[in-house]
């Protein structure tokens, strides 16, 4: 790994608008629960099951922690992103693989980041409407839809790595 290339990888315009998409669900999740606030339900779900039903109940001062963890994994992943140098890899990593390699694995993890900052943005939503008995459980197919998303682009990853050796 110290005699890797490093090679600069810059964001397409895509991934520039991704970002400030993703920050924007954050945001709008912070808003949320603060203009929901006073109205929020004593227990909010904190766990579901695996078909979407909230199977664990816990205060609502829970409700905050889901858009912070969400920020906290989109600034750590954003950090991640500017050093994929230091990644591990599937193939060996030479002066000819280099930016290929670190251009795929750059924009895993910047669709995972971003991918996982929706869906807590998603989830803060979905936990204060069940919490207010709007809804029974979280929208049908939001999970495996995030799942499929990002076990997806993992699976896509690793195929395209392993091709373009």
């Amino acid at each position: 790994m110290a005699n890797r290339p490093k090679v600069i990888i810059e964001k397409t315009i895509f991934q520039k608008i991704f970002d400030v998409a993703s920050l924007l669900f954050l945001l709008a999740s912070f808003g949320y629960v603060l203009v929901y606030w006073s109205i929020l339900p004593e227990q909010v779900p904190i766990h579901f099951n695996a078909v979407g039903d909230p199977n664990n109940w816990g205060p609502s001062s829970m409700l905050i922690v889901l858009p912070f963890i969400g920020t906290v994994l989109w600034i750590g992943l954003s950090i991640l992103e500017r050093y994929p140098h230091v990644y591990n890899y599937i193939v060996k990593i030479t002066e000819a693989n280099a930016a290929f390699q670190y251009r795929s694995a750059v924009a895993l993890i910047h669709f995972l980041k971003n991918t996982i900052a929706i869906l807590f943005a998603f989830l803060t939503r979905e936990c204060f409407l069940i919490g207010s008995g709007e809804q029974e459980a979280l929208s049908t197919g939001l999970m495996p839809l995030f799942l499929i998303l990002l076990f997806g682009a993992v699976v896509l990853y690793i195929i395209q790595s392993i091709r373009w050796k």
